[in-house]
This record gives C-alpha cells, sequence and structure tokens, in this order.
C-alpha cells in the first residue's frame, strides 16, 4: 500500500480582521497582510475587489468559542 504524503497546512493569520468586520464580506490579498474590500454581500465585495486579480474572499463571522464533537 502506498503511503500518502500528508502536510500539515497552518492557519493564516487573520489578525488582520477586526470586531467591526463580523457578518461582513471581506477580500483580502493571498497572503492575508492586506485588506483589500468589505462589503454586506458578496456581490459588493466581488464589485470592489475587481482589480484585483488574485484575492482571498470570505464573510467574517463571529467567534463562537469552540463546538464540541461527540463521537
Amino acid at each position: 500500500m502506498k503511503k500518502i504524503d500528508e502536510k500539515i497546512i497552518e492557519s493564516p493569520d487573520l489578525s488582520i480582521l477586526k470586531e467591526e468586520h463580523v457578518n461582513k464580506w471581506v477580500a483580502l490579498s493571498v497572503d492575508y497582510k492586506k485588506l483589500l474590500a468589505i462589503g454586506e454581500s458578496l456581490s459588493a465585495v466581488l464589485e470592489k475587489a475587481k482589480a484585483y486579480s488574485e484575492k482571498v474572499i470570505i464573510k467574517v463571522l463571529p467567534d463562537l468559542g469552540y463546538a464540541p464533537v461527540v463521537s
């Protein structure tokens, strides 16, 4: 049986995101260091960030702590 190479991917540093971004859509640079656009909807952020060919778009969710898993 062939062994699969596994790589651990580190979580991106999202410290650029603040409380004011919660429940909004944001466009970030691919290195997660620059905030390119903020909007209430995905379409608004896509429109504002269309000048950037590479970007990461996410919806900022509130910090809800942890979610336990029952197994």
